[in-house]
């Protein structure tokens, strides 16, 4: 049922988004995110609309960011979300029924939401983090033949084009390496029976369920860790202490490792390309993308982005199985992972589109 969003729904919202961004986001993001939260609200009423109360004809946008979440040059703006938005709009004439994120925290589509006066609709391109645009185009990064608006909004950039996932896509990376990293940007529009086929259905109500527990365990750090790895159905790879973080910015990604030495001496590594995209325990591969990856401060609770791992910091990392997520088909596209992969130096696809892996 369609329900009000409230300033209790935000914090929850932040967290359980936060610690779905798969080492994307962390305690400094969760901040800026809680201030679209409230942004939105001050623009109010905001409402949180299940898929199936929208006909299959009518459009959705997606409001994401596109760009190195680590970089730190520009970071997450909530009037260019909206000035995205409008641009859109006005380019293609369209009455759009709903806003979902590119995927999770995705606050900023909550902005949009209610700037525009439509409802945030219970769903994402992907129920978690990813790097690309074309990790979350719902599928369509195999067909040439679909196309939409691209809109992107920055500092220094503003951006519209129109095309087909592969073309767009690539022309807003460049805009927003242009742009020093990131721009914000919206996509679309997308009939909502795409949406309700190829989507993270529940993705919004997943997220805030999640945050739900990690705000009632937040006494302290321990319980907030068995609350997320009890919520998630994942398990914990290591607590121990960060040895080493080679990522760095490079051509709209952040890429590299990070290594933690956990307290019984195994050594867990994490690939990373904007999020954590794979985890080897003493050298066996043990998590791979869309599987879930994150790291947490196991004395206070608190989710860690990439980029505040520093050396020596002390770190929880968990991991849950792709079945337990809530993801759109488009993860599941062979032509979504060569990019990452190159970016990379390492195999995703191969444990990826493999549904026992």
């Amino acid at each position: 049922m369609e329900r009000h969003l409230t300033q209790e729904d935000v914090w929850p919202a932040v967290l359980g988004g936060v610690l779905l961004s798969a080492g994307g986001s962390g305690q400094e993001r969760a901040l800026i995110e809680r201030k679209f939260g409230e942004v939105a609200l001050a623009n109010g009423p905001l409402r949180l609309a299940p898929i199936a109360s929208l006909h299959g004809d009518d459009t959705i946008l997606v409001a994401t960011g596109v760009g190195a979440p680590g970089q730190g040059v520009h970071k997450p703006n909530a009037d260019h979300s909206i000035q995205a938005a409008r641009q859109l709009l006005h380019t293609s004439g369209v009455t759009p029924s709903g806003v979902i994120p590119g995927h999770v925290p995705g606050i900023y589509g909550w902005v949009m939401a209610a700037s525009l006066g439509i409802p945030v609709i219970d769903a994402a391109c992907n129920g978690r983090g990813h790097p690309t645009v074309k990790m979350g185009s719902l599928g369509l990064a195999s067909r040439p033949d679909v196309t939409f608006y691209q809109s992107g909004v920055g500092d220094k950039v503003r951006i519209l084009v129109h095309g087909n996932t592969l073309t767009t896509s690539s022309l807003m990376r460049a805009a927003a390496v242009q742009n020093g990293g990131l721009i914000m940007a919206c996509r679309g529009p997308f009939a909502a029976s795409l949406v309700s086929a190829a989507g993270a259905v529940g993705a919004i109500s997943y997220q805030l369920a999640l945050g739900r527990e990690m705000v009632a365990a937040s006494q302290s750090g321990e319980r907030v860790v068995d609350a997320v790895v009890r919520q998630t159905r994942g398990r914990i790879l290591a607590d121990g202490v960060v040895t080493s973080n080679t990522v760095a910015y490079a051509d709209g990604f952040d890429v590299g490792q990070v290594t933690v030495r956990g307290t019984d001496g195994n050594e867990v590594a994490l690939g990373v390309c904007n999020e954590y995209m794979y985890a080897t325990s003493n050298g066996e591969r043990v998590a791979t993308f869309p599987d879930l990856i994150a790291t947490l401060d196991p004395q206070t609770g608190a989710v860690l982005a990439i980029r505040e791992l520093k050396e020596g910091t002390r770190v929880a990392i968990i991991a849950t199985s792709k079945r337990n997520l809530p993801l759109g088909s488009g993860i599941f596209d062979p032509a979504i992972y060569p990019d990452v992969e190159k970016a990379l130096g390492a195999n995703l696809a191969k444990f990826a589109l493999d549904p026992q892996a």
